[in-house]
C-alpha cells in the first residue's frame, strides 16, 4: 500500500513545492490512526519477526543521516509500528555488508538494515555473492564522490590518500597517480600537511569543512580544487550513494520483516521530508541523535564548527535526496540507472546481471 503518511512532491526545472501545513499537528492528529493501522498490520503478518530493526551506518551519524535523525528523535519510527531502532556500532570502511550479514544471522528476528555506497556494494556483493544482500533505496540519486587537492593539477606520481574500499576504483580513475589507504578520520589535516597531494572526499562534507578552514589567515594563499568522480559527460557512473540494504530473506512475503522493513523505509524519508521542508530543526535533531546514539564519530575532521557549515551540509545533502523522488516517494531505485551503474562498475568482469543486487519485488 502506498505510505499514508508522505505528502506530494511535485519536481519542475527543480523547484519545489511542498505543502504548507503544520507537521507537528498533523501528526499529533494522525497519530492514533495511522499508529495503530500500521501496528496491526505488523502484528498481523509477524513470524519471526520482533518488529527490531538493527542499523549499520557507513558514516558517522551527521547531516548526511538527517533524515534518519528526524525520524529518531520525533519518534516517527515508533508511529509507523516498529518497536525498536537500533544502531549498530561504526565499521571499518567495507566491512557493511558482512556486518549486516553477520548480525542478521544471529538475530534473525531483527531486520538488519546497512547503508552503503553503490561503488561499494556493487564490487563487493560480485566477489562474495554468499552476502546475500540487496539494495531498497537509497538517500542520495548521484555519488559526490570527489578527489580534492592543493595543486592546480595533480601530476604523475601523486599520492592520494583514499579510504580502503575505495582504492580500486580511484586507481582506476586515475592512473597517473598512486592511491594509497589511508585513514578516514584525519583527511583533511592530511591534505593541508601535504602528506597527500590528494584525498578522497564527498562534496557535501569534507569539502565544504576545507573551504572553511582555508578560510584560516594562515592558508589564504591555498585554494582547493575538487573533481567529481561522476562527470558531467555521463563517462563514470558510480550510482547511488547512502544506498540502503538487507540481507535477501527480509524480502519474503511470508513473514512480517518485510512490513517491518516498508516501515523504517516510510519513517526515513518521512524524515527526510521534514529536514527538507525545516532545515533549522534538522540540524537540532542531528545534534539531539549524536547524543541518544552516542557512536563513535573518531574525533574526525570532518566538520568544522560553525552554524553556517551545518547549514550548508544540510542543504548539499537535501539536495541530493530531493533527486531520488519518484512519484510522490523519495528514496526510490531506478532499474535502467542501477543496471548502467552495475554494467560500468564491473565493466571488466564477466557475466555481469546488471541487476546484481537490485530489488526487483519492488518493496519501495
Amino acid at each position: 500500500s502506498e505510505p499514508r503518511a508522505f505528502e506530494p512532491f511535485y519536481l519542475g526545472s527543480m523547484l519545489w513545492y511542498l505543502r504548507a501545513t503544520n507537521i507537528r499537528e498533523r501528526n499529533l492528529h494522525r497519530l492514533g490512526k495511522n499508529v495503530s493501522a500500521r501496528a496491526r498490520r505488523l502484528l498481523s503478518s509477524k513470524s519471526n519477526d520482533d518488529g527490531v530493526v538493527a542499523v549499520q551506518l557507513d558514516y558517522y551519524m551527521s547531516h548526511q543521516f538527517a533524515g534518519v535523525a528526524v525520524a529518531l528523535v520525533n519518534n516517527i519510527y515508533t508511529a509507523k509500528g516498529l518497536n525498536r531502532v537500533d544502531f549498530l556500532p561504526i565499521c571499518p570502511v567495507g566491512l557493511e555488508m558482512e556486518r549486516v550479514r553477520q548480525y542478521h544471522n544471529k538475530n534473525e528476528g531483527v531486520v538488519t538494515i546497512g547503508s552503503v555506497e553503490q561503488n561499494v556494494f556493487i564490487p563487493t556483493l560480485y566477489n562474495n555473492p554468499s552476502l546475500n544482500t540487496t539494495a531498497v533505496a537509497s538517500i542520495f540519486r548521484r555519488s559526490p564522490l570527489s578527489v580534492a587537492s592543493l595543486k592546480e593539477q595533480l601530476e604523475e606520481g601523486d599520492v592520494i590518500g583514499a579510504h580502503e574500499d575505495t582504492v580500486e576504483l580511484l586507481q582506476r580513475l586515475f592512473p597517473q597517480q598512486r592511491v594509497v589507504a589511508s585513514p578516514r578520520n584525519t583527511k583533511n589535516h592530511d591534505l593541508l600537511s601535504r602528506k597527500f597531494a590528494g584525498i578522497q572526499v564527498y562534496t557535501t562534507t569534507e569539502v565544504p569543512t576545507l573551504r572553511h578552514m582555508l578560510l584560516d589567515k594562515t592558508k589564504t594563499n591555498n585554494q582547493l580544487v575538487v573533481t567529481a568522480l561522476e562527470d558531467d559527460n555521463g563517462t563514470n557512473h558510480l550510482g547511488y550513494s547512502q544506498m540502503l540494504f538487507v540481507p535477501n530473506e527480509v524480502l519474503d512475503c511470508t513473514n512480517g520483516r518485510r512490513e517491518t522493513t516498508k516501515a523504517f523505509l516510510e519513517a526515513t524519508f518521512e524524515g527526510w521530508q521534514k529536514a527538507i521542508q525545516d532545515p533549522n530543526e534538522a540540524i537540532l535533531a542531528v545534534a539531539e541523535a549524536q547524543k541518544m546514539l552516542k557512536l563513535d564519530d573518531e574525533s574526525n575532521d570532518h566538520w568544522y564548527p560553525s552554524a553556517e557549515f551545518e547549514k550548508e551540509m544540510l542543504e548539499l545533502c537535501n539536495n541530493y535526496v530531493k533527486e531520488t523522488i519518484q512519484g510522490d516517494r523519495l528514496g526510490v531505485l531506478n532499474a535502467d540507472r542501477w543496471s548502467e551503474a552495475t554494467s560500468w562498475l564491473l565493466q571488466e568482469k564477466k557475466n555481469v546481471d546488471p541487476l546484481l543486487g537490485f530489488d526487483t519485488t519492488k518493496l519501495w
